[in-house]
């Protein structure tokens, strides 16, 4: 699943080429990605509006609209990739083309059409905006709030880093990643930590975060970029889907568990 580095990547490309460009029309092939109302009325909420801000929230994209002052929301869900702006035409995975004011089209992909695309006046008619805990690059995110969000939760630290209540954006990957380079054993209770492991893990989760987006995100299975193209965060993972490989400290077989659900990579002599 597209993780922030991976859609802040995405958000940071359109940036450069959406502002100022109009939806002229919307081609839905596989409308299970639309997850409001009918067709129609997404289409007709899109077409004609000048798209004037694209920021991002969690995992969530933004597309500011104007004049009607609405939202366009994508969330990639597991296998979302947002392809353009280009004047190539769809793909096989391709559920929904935006065309745009300078004759070249944004594709919406989905193999699994887990993702979801919406049009809104207020982000608070989504539940996921209304529950996100903060953003783990912005300044809100300090040693010290970190500190007293850990110190009365039994729940192991990797779930916890998982839950989009608690931090924003951080998913499976980089939660495995984070806690390797902090030295800290996924299974510990989050409350366990001391201060210098909160202060060291505070420090390594915006290190990781930030190089994963200088690497333009990891691609694992089916993240792409808007160009089409993987990311090569994944050349510098150091645990995640490495089982039983050496570790690349100490050597030691990287081993694999479940927590909630989810794999969880780590080392048993690195981290403590």
């Amino acid at each position: 699943m597209p993780e922030l580095p991976e859609v802040e990547t995405i958000v940071r490309d359109l940036k450069k080429k959406l502002p100022g460009l109009t939806i002229d029309r919307t081609k839905i092939y596989d409308g299970r990605v639309v997850r409001q109302g009918s067709h129609t009325e997404f289409s007709r909420r899109l077409i004609g509006q000048k798209i004037k801000r694209i920021s991002r929230r969690g995992k969530a994209i933004i597309l500011d609209l104007t004049p009607s002052k609405d939202s366009w929301i994508i969330q990639l869900g597991m296998t979302g990739q947002v392809i353009g702006p280009t004047a190539e035409g769809a793909q096989a995975a391709t559920k929904v083309t935006f065309q745009l004011s300078n004759k070249t089209s944004l594709h919406y992909n989905d193999y699994r059409t887990f993702g979801r695309l919406q049009v809104v006046k207020s982000l608070d008619e989504i539940s996921y905006f209304k529950t996100i805990g903060p953003e783990p690059l912005e300044k809100n995110f300090t040693i010290s709030w970190l500190a007293s969000q850990l110190q009365n939760r039994k729940m192991p630290i990797k779930p916890l880093l998982l839950t989009h209540q608690f931090v924003a954006g951080i998913g499976n990957i980089y939660a495995s990643e984070i806690l390797f380079a902090s030295g800290i054993d996924p299974r510990r209770p989050a409350l366990s930590l001391k201060k210098k492991e909160i202060t060291l893990l505070h420090h390594v989760t915006r290190k990781i975060l930030q190089e994963a987006i200088r690497f333009r995100g990891t691609s694992m299975n089916t993240y792409r970029d808007t160009k089409g193209e993987k990311g090569s965060f994944k050349n510098r993972i150091r645990v995640y889907d490495r089982e039983k490989e050496q570790c690349l400290t100490c050597s030691s077989a990287v081993v694999k568990e479940f927590q909630a659900g989810r794999s969880t990579f780590y080392c048993p002599r690195c981290q403590k």
